[in-house]
């Protein structure tokens, strides 16, 4: 696995369906709210909002799929017994604990699909302060 120093060295090495559900989501995260900051976190994009890390996307896992950790950081202790910070009524976050979720993407097809679902999952999310 290549570890990647800067964003640019990320996105120069990102090909096909992953490159294009990464300018997709990005697009959307982005537009979301415009007062994000992109790092680098887990070699992949990072969200930061207002000092605090808040979306990340995991492009290494089992599956081989495009996902978005919606997630408090570092500093903030998670339950993962406890019922979730956040409501979903889309049903796209596969909850981790209760600061932390999962939404998984098949295709840009399905990013393109959920786009406005996710628009609103990103403002609700980064609206929570626990």
């Amino acid at each position: 696995m290549e570890k990647f120093k800067t964003l640019d060295a990320f996105y120069a090495h990102q090909s096909g369906d992953t490159k294009a559900q990464v300018d997709a989501l990005r697009q959307v995260i982005l537009s979301a709210e415009p007062r994000l900051a992109e790092t680098l976190k887990w070699n992949a994009p990072n969200f930061v909002f207002e000092g605090e890390d808040r979306l990340t996307m995991n492009l290494m896992n089992k599956e081989g799929k495009v996902k978005l950790i919606l997630h408090r950081g570092a500093v903030t202790k998670e339950d993962k017994k406890a019922v979730p910070v956040m409501t979903d009524p889309t049903g796209l976050i596969a909850w981790n604990s209760n600061i932390r979720g999962t939404i998984t993407f098949d295709s840009l097809q399905h990013v393109h699909q959920v786009r406005e679902q996710l628009t609103a999952l990103v403002r609700d999310w980064l609206s929570i302060s626990v």
